[in-house]
C-alpha cells in the first residue's frame, strides 16, 4: 500500500468558491486538486446507488450527485480521501453522507438480474445455509431474503441491500468472483456477515459496522470489521480500494 497522501488546507483555499459549477469528472478533478486533493490521478463520475466515493491507485470514483455540491462538501471529499486521522476522515464522511443520502434513497428500481449456469445450484446451497444460520445464531428470528450471485461484484465479497420504501425486497448479494476465487468456508462468512447486516435492519438498528455490528458479529463468531483478509492467487499488488458506502447498501 502506497502511503496516503495528507490534505494541507491554506488559507487561499479556504476562500476558494467556483465560478461555475463542475459538470463533469474532468471539470470536478481539478477543482478537488486546487482544494488540496493529492495522490488522484484519475476520477469518474458514476451513478452506484450504494458506494458514493470510492478511490485506490490514483482513480477517484464519485457520485454524480456530488458534482453540483458546494464548497464545503467538495473540501470533504477531499479529507475524506486525504485524511491523517480517523477523526478526521470521519467528519468528511458525516457531510458526505448527508449530503448525498436523499438522492440514494430515491435510486430507480434494480434492474432484474439473467442467471448464468451454475447460479442456480449456489442460489439453493446459499439460501439453505441462511436458513441453517438463522436457526443457530438468530433464533430462527430473521425474514426469509432473496439472494443472488453478481457477477459485476468485483471489488466486494457480498452486499446486504435493505428493502426499498417502494416496494422492492431486501436481498443479499454474494460476488460470483469472491465463489471461485476463495475456499466455500470464506464464502459462508460473508453469507454471515451480510445476515448480521440483515439482523440490523429488522430489529432496527442502524446498518453499518459500528458497536451493534461488532458486538452481533462477535456473538455469532465472525469477524467483527467491515473488511477481512481472504486469500487470492498471486496477482500484481495493487492499493486496496477504500469505498464510502451509504446506508442502502453496506459491503463485506
Amino acid at each position: 500500500m502506497t502511503k496516503a497522501a495528507h490534505y494541507h488546507e491554506e488559507s487561499a483555499q479556504l476562500s476558494l468558491s467556483f465560478d461555475t459549477v463542475p459538470r463533469s469528472a474532468g471539470q470536478l478533478l481539478p477543482a478537488l486538486q486546487r482544494l488540496g486533493l493529492k495522490g488522484i490521478t484519475d476520477c469518474r463520475v458514476t451513478n452506484n446507488r450504494a458506494v458514493m466515493v470510492s478511490y485506490g491507485n490514483g482513480v477517484l470514483r464519485i457520485h454524480s450527485a456530488y458534482l453540483s455540491a458546494p464548497d464545503e462538501v467538495l473540501r470533504s471529499i477531499v479529507r475524506f480521501v486525504c485524511a491523517r486521522t480517523r477523526a478526521e476522515g470521519r467528519q468528511a464522511r458525516k457531510i458526505l453522507l448527508a449530503y448525498c443520502l436523499p438522492a440514494v434513497d430515491r435510486a430507480p428500481r434494480r434492474r432484474p438480474v439473467a442467471l448464468r449456469p451454475g447460479d442456480s445450484d449456489l442460489i439453493s446451497e446459499l439460501a439453505l445455509w441462511h436458513h441453517e444460520y438463522n436457526a443457530r445464531f438468530f433464533k430462527g428470528a430473521l425474514k426469509s431474503i432473496e439472494i443472488r450471485i453478481s457477477h459485476r461484484m468485483r471489488r466486494r465479497l457480498g452486499q446486504y441491500t435493505a428493502a426499498s420504501t417502494d416496494g422492492e425486497p431486501a436481498e443479499i448479494s454474494i460476488s460470483r468472483s469472491h465463489v471461485s476465487k476463495h475456499g466455500w468456508s470464506d464464502v459462508l462468512h460473508t453469507l454471515l456477515h451480510e445476515m448480521v447486516h440483515q439482523w440490523q435492519a429488522e430489529t432496527g438498528c442502524r446498518l453499518g459496522h459500528g458497536r451493534s455490528f461488532r458486538n452481533k458479529a462477535r456473538e455469532v463468531g465472525i469477524a467483527a470489521c467491515a473488511c477481512r483478509e481472504v486469500q487470492r492467487p498471486a496477482t500484481k499488488a495493487c492499493q486496496p480500494e477504500i469505498e464510502l458506502v451509504t446506508r442502502v447498501a453496506l459491503s463485506a
